[in-house]
């Protein structure tokens, strides 16, 4: 980035608003979306343990639930990867004007370990654990109502395959923001 001229510090607090903002909104919009998926499931649920269902219908009925809900986590994940790049932006813009709102988060320079912590689930190994509940949950439905049917390894293996996704997609992005740190 040679040749180009140094931000001026308004212009760089102005920046650091703006991507905050997007940061709020691409944390949050995933789960205001996922709050009626989550409802929808329960209450899909409901009409499942009510109803007399065939096999097939209990096939269907899960491989649907599992695909609706493996796109919100693709959704969530994609989010997340966006918001991890707008936080990154917001550490660097912290360094140049001497802020710390989001870089105590990551690291504290005197010993390497992050200054803020939380304990306990991260909010994205929530979502793919509220991923699995509904994913899952179809399934369980099915083999109470039904008895276990082959057919039902469809909406399994989708709900591996896109956990593994997930998975692979979070040390893809975690690497590359590393690179970008270490080239500075």
């Amino acid at each position: 980035m040679t040749g180009l001229k140094t931000p001026s510090e308004p212009s760089l607090l102005a920046e650091y608003a703006a991507t905050n903002d997007a940061y709020m909104h691409y944390d949050n919009f995933s789960w205001q979306v996922g709050a009626v998926l989550i409802a929808g499931v329960f209450v899909f649920w409901g009409f499942l343990v009510e109803g007399d269902i065939t096999p097939k219908l209990l096939v269907v009925s899960a491989t649907s639930v599992s695909l609706l809900m493996s796109t919100w986590l693709l959704y969530c994940d994609h989010n997340r990867q966006i918001y991890l790049c707008k936080l990154h932006r917001m550490y660097e813009i912290e360094t140049l004007l001497g802020m710390e709102q989001h870089s105590r988060w990551i690291i504290n320079f005197k010993d390497g370990k992050p200054i803020y912590r939380v304990f306990g689930i991260n909010g994205h190994k929530l979502n793919e654990l509220i991923f699995l509940t509904t994913s899952l949950g179809t399934l369980a439905i099915g083999l109470f109502k039904v008895g276990f049917v082959i057919p039902f390894a469809l909406p399994l293996v989708i709900t591996i395959i896109v956990i593994l996704w997930v998975r692979r997609n979070e040390k893809a992005i975690k690497k590359h923001l590393r690179m970008i740190l270490s080239k500075k």
